[in-house]
């Protein structure tokens, strides 16, 4: 193993690992710059996020000041804009959100790899998978935290930091406040998708279609109507539950929530869906 970063890790292909997991979760995702405004989001996925330009740590912070959750992973916060690195512990700015301190950073060759325990305490009901904690293979770098408020999540097994944070979880609200995630390894496509999911499960995010394999839903709003596009990539043809009524623009014909859609291959349902019920 060495100190320092690792040229084996690729930005697309971690950025694409996070998206992978938001789109097997039914996640609406818009991929949005630095410079956007975040006010409109729940939930910010931002991995690798090594440059902080401008005021990108406040405008992250202040997501979770208001109950959001924000998503960032190892090598975040290292630098701004003109590279220069922040006089402070890593994450540096983002220090004070996340809750933790990077202490060392150590990278490892392609195929070294150290076993994360993952465990969220504040689950007690089994996860998807039927287990509450999950064994995620990371690799590649291997960042050793020192928490600062922040509760841990996931732990490594193996190498003079076994037991140490891999993964951790800030509320700097308290419990009724925001959340702030810090992956500090390269953890595998379950792990990954573990975490993505516990962070969008909180706000009501995991889409109505996320245990089905394959089925896409993509949604479009005009003039007030929300447009669904339900979308098999399956091989074989897959039975789910609509999750809402409307008039499938394709066909014609109504579909009332809950009814069962017989998706074959390549199927879309394109759904203009009925406006929500106000109560009297």
């Amino acid at each position: 193993m060495t100190d320092g970063f690792n040229r084996h890790v690729k930005y697309p292909a971690v950025v694409l690992a996070y998206y992978r997991a938001l789109w097997s979760a039914g996640a609406q995702v818009d991929v949005v710059p630095v410079t956007a405004d975040l006010s409109r989001y729940d939930v910010v996925v931002a991995p690798l996020l090594h440059v902080l330009k401008g005021d990108l740590a406040a405008r992250l912070e202040e997501v979770v000041r208001r109950g959001g959750s924000l998503l960032t992973s190892f090598w975040s916060g290292r630098a701004d804009e003109d590279a220069n690195a922040h006089l402070m512990d890593a994450p540096g700015p983002l220090g004070r959100v996340l809750g933790v301190r990077v202490e060392e950073t150590d990278s490892a060759e392609p195929g070294v790899v150290n076993p994360v325990t993952l465990r969220d305490p504040r689950l007690d009901r089994l996860d998807r998978r039927g287990e509450d904690e999950l064994v995620s293979d990371a690799s590649l770098v291997f960042e050793v935290l020192v928490p600062r408020g922040a509760d841990v999540i996931g732990t490594y097994g193996a190498e003079f930091y076994a037991g140490t944070p891999a993964v951790t979880r800030n509320r700097p609200g308290g419990l009724d406040g925001g959340e702030a995630w810090y992956v500090a390894t390269a953890l595998d496509d379950a792990g990954v998708e573990w975490v993505v999911r516990r962070v969008l499960d909180r706000h009501g995010l995991v889409g109505p279609y996320a245990d089905a394999p394959d089925v896409e839903l993509a949604v479009r709003s005009r003039d007030g109507v929300r447009f669904a596009f339900v979308l098999s990539h399956a091989t074989e043809p897959v039975e789910v539950a609509a999750h809402a009524s409307g008039v499938d623009l394709l066909t014609g014909r109504t579909v009332h929530q809950g009814e069962t859609l017989v998706l074959n291959p390549t199927d879309v349902v394109l759904l203009r869906e009925d406006a929500p019920e106000v109560p009297a």
